[in-house]
């Protein structure tokens, strides 16, 4: 009887860290120097992310629940998404960003960019129905010039199926 409750419980256990992956972050990326952005300026992420030249990227994007109790509704609603799409990514990089000039604190979800296996770009991201921007401290708040496209790109990220992600 003690047997079947304990594995129970396991198989439980397992198929919760499945719908809810467990996120591990061992480090946070190399900053490479201050934005040096002025309130109104447009940039995209491209020029502040050091790429590389074979152009494999992986991005996750970890939502919190208060983020996905919100979520706009063209993005997947679970808690860690990947993309892998080259066009996708190229998208990401080259969406523009225009800089408010201001912080915004209780951020908790975030987005990861990894070029061969290593953290290059780490941010809080809101994607709700109310609000559409990144937050870190190289740049402060962001917000995409075009809100729709920016939430395209997120729409086609997929689903992250294992049940850990560990940030390293």
């Amino acid at each position: 009887m003690i047997k079947r409750i304990f594995t129970t419980l396991i198989i439980v256990l397992v198929l919760y860290c499945f719908y809810k992956p467990f996120v591990i972050q061992l480090k946070s990326y190399e900053t490479f120097g201050s934005f040096n952005l002025k309130k109104g300026s447009v940039f995209k992420l491209k020029d502040y992310i050091k790429t590389d030249k074979t152009g494999q990227y992986n991005i996750y994007l970890v939502l919190e629940n208060e983020e996905l109790n919100n979520l706009n509704i063209d993005i997947p609603k679970w808690k860690v998404l990947k993309c892998e799409d080259k066009q996708v990514i190229f998208d990401l990089f080259n969406s523009e960003l225009k800089c408010t000039g201001s912080d915004v604190s209780t951020i908790e979800s975030k987005i990861y960019v990894y070029s061969e296996n290593k953290l290059i770009f780490e941010s809080e991201i809101v994607l709700d129905t109310n609000s559409i921007g990144l937050q870190n401290r190289e740049s402060g708040w962001t917000k995409p010039v075009n809100d729709k496209e920016f939430i395209n790109i997120f729409s086609q990220f997929k689903r992250y199926n294992l049940p850990v992600l560990i940030i390293y």
